[in-house]
């Protein structure tokens, strides 16, 4: 623990997703978002939250946790993983169509993430789909 709760809280969320512990870190994250929706990891708290619901092959769920987080700030810490997370899980989901909405509003808002931290996960993703 430290002097800030609200980051004690998103990291015992982080903890409990990067060991598969969906499910609790699924609780944890939904704690820390609904306690401190003004704290500065607020948006990497919604986007884990969506990751936790994607990795337990929860696309839908999912994809309403990367599409608040990104609609919520389109400038926060975790918007651009958010829409490409939004993305995969349209993919997930076999819905090619928002898929490609997605990817390419990803692409287009965010060129420097998409060719840059996030250019594997990017150009993987979009291979997967079929985009007009």
């Amino acid at each position: 623990q430290t002097a800030d709760a609200g980051d004690d809280e998103y990291s015992y969320g982080f903890r409990l997703w990067s060991a598969g512990f969906f499910p609790e870190a699924r609780q944890q994250l939904t704690k820390f978002v609904e306690q401190y929706p003004n704290h500065p990891r607020i948006s990497f708290g919604r986007n884990l939250l969506g990751r936790a619901y994607l990795d337990d092959g929860m696309p839908e769920e999912a994809a309403r946790w990367f599409l608040r987080n990104y609609q919520a700030d389109k400038n926060g810490d975790r918007a651009a993983d958010s829409l490409l997370y939004l993305g995969v899980s349209m993919i997930a989901m076999k819905d090619t169509k928002r898929a490609c909405i997605a990817l390419a509003e990803f692409s287009e808002t965010y060129p420097a993430v998409a060719t840059g931290r996030l250019a594997g996960e990017y150009q993987a993703n979009r291979a997967k789909v079929k985009c007009s």
